[in-house]
C-alpha cells in the first residue's frame, strides 16, 4: 500500500499533532540510511559510511551502515533528540521532499502514515524546534544531493571504490556476509598527489578520509546483540 503523502500547508494540517520523536524511531531499525557528504563530518565517529550500489540500475549511492540485520542498529543507544549524531534522513522526519517539476526546487510533503503522526504537540504550534530541526534537515539533504553525486562520479572517474569485504561473526551464531557494499581505497586516493590529478585530489580528498576514518565503526557491530 503506497504511503499517504500531502503537501504540507499550514492551514490544511493546523490541527494535526505530530511526535517527532516517534517519527524519527520508526527508522532505528533499518541496515542502511542514504546520507550526503555534508553529513561526513558528524556521522563519521558514529557509523561506518559506505558505498552502496543499486541491484538493477548499478548506480552508486552513500549511506550509513548501522547493522546486519533489522533487530538491533547501531542507533538503539541515540537519543532522538541528538541531532548531530541523527543522520539528516532521520532528522527530517515525517517531513520529505516532493518533486513537482524538474526546473523548480521540490515541495514540502509530509508523510501521513509516518510514525508519530496524530500523537504529540501541534505540528504549527507558535514555537516548535522539532519541526524547523525537520526543516532544516530537509533543506540540507536537497542542497547535498547534487554535490554527493559529484563526488560520487570522480571518485567513479578515479577507479576510487572498491569492493567492502564485510563478514562478522557473532557467539552461537553462523558468520554473516554482507553484499553489495563499497568503500573508497585510500591507498589510491594518496597516489593522487603524485600525479597529475592534484586538483582532483584537493576536491576528494576531505570526504574520502572522512569516509574511511569511519570505517573504524565496522567493529561496533559486531558489540551489538542480535
Amino acid at each position: 500500500m503506497e504511503p499517504r503523502i500531502e503537501i504540507l500547508d499550514e492551514s490544511t494540517h493546523r490541527d494535526l499533532n505530530v511526535d517527532f520523536s516517534e517519527a524519527r524511531a520508526s527508522y532505528f531499525k533499518r541496515r542502511l540510511i542514504p546520507v550526503v557528504i555534508s553529513e561526513f563530518f558528524t556521522l563519521m565517529f558514529h557509523y561506518p559510511i559506505v558505498f552502496v550500489k543499486d541491484g538493477e540500475t548499478g548506480k552508486f549511492s552513500c549511506s550509513v551502515l548501522l547493522g546486519v540485520s533489522d533487530e538491533a542498529t547501531l542507533l538503539d543507544d541515540k537519543s532522538t533528540e541528538d541531532d548531530e549524531a541523527l543522520p539528516l534522513n532521520i532528522r527530517r522526519l515525517p517531513l520529505l521532499a516532493i518533486d513537482h517539476s524538474p526546473d523548480s526546487e521540490p515541495m514540502i510533503g509530509i508523510n501521513l502514515d509516518s510514525g508519530g503522526i496524530n500523537r504529540g504537540d501541534r505540528l504549527f504550534k507558535h514555537d516548535s524546534p522539532e519541526l524547523d530541526s525537520a526543516l532544516a534537515a530537509l533543506s540540507e539533504l536537497y542542497q547535498g544531493h547534487r554535490e554527493t553525486d559529484a563526488y560520487i562520479k570522480t571518485a567513479l572517474e578515479l577507479d576510487l571504490i572498491s569492493k567492502l569485504q564485510a563478514e562478522f561473526q557473532f557467539n552461537d551464531k553462523p558468520k554473516v556476509t554482507l553484499e553489495g557494499l563499497y568503500s573508497v581505497d585510500i591507498n589510491k586516493v594518496e597516489r593522487l598527489i603524485d600525479g597529475d590529478q592534484k586538483d582532483k585530489f584537493l576536491t576528494i580528498a576531505r570526504y574520502a578520509y572522512a569516509q574511511n576514518f569511519s570505517l573504524y565503526n565496522m567493529r561496533k557491530l559486531t558489540h551489538l546483540k542480535y
